[in-house]
């Protein structure tokens, strides 16, 4: 079951990061296609942001984390359970007004995806100190 982790964790992070730099973008510059292109991204990358922390905690139910691992492993941990927060909250911001913000709202959302992208690429870099720098989930020869 740990394999499936990974397997998503990328889908997440693309969808996330290229869609959220996408609709920011496309709102700042006032860019409507480039806006629903980021925004069906964004919604893909949410999507598979639960299914990638639903996993996550999963995988830590059956691999044997290495001694010295456990701050980092917690680290990631937590910041996967705000980042979900974070993309959930967004999206429930966009609902509440119909997929549609109000223009005195809309940069401040651009800003908080841009803020969201940036926690997407520091959980992702502690992910990375969890399986390259100890060792989680790898067997080793």
């Amino acid at each position: 079951m740990h394999l499936v982790h990974p397997a998503l964790v990328h889908f997440a992070i693309a969808f996330l990061v290229a869609g959220g730099l996408a609709e920011a973008v496309g709102i700042l510059a006032r860019k409507e296609r480039a806006e629903r292109f980021g925004s069906t991204l964004v919604v893909l990358g949410t999507l598979a942001l639960v299914l990638t922390v639903a996993s996550g905690f999963l995988a830590l139910n059956v691999v044997t984390l290495p001694p010295g691992s456990e701050e980092a492993m917690g680290a990631h941990e937590r910041m996967g359970i705000v980042l979900l927060g974070t993309f959930l909250s967004l999206a429930l911001w966009k609902g509440w007004h119909q997929g549609r913000l109000p223009e005195t709202q809309r940069p401040l959302y651009a800003v908080a995806l841009l803020g969201g992208v940036a926690m997407v690429v520091g959980a992702a870099w502690l992910g990375g100190v969890v399986v390259y720098g100890h060792g989680v989930g790898v067997r080793l020869p």
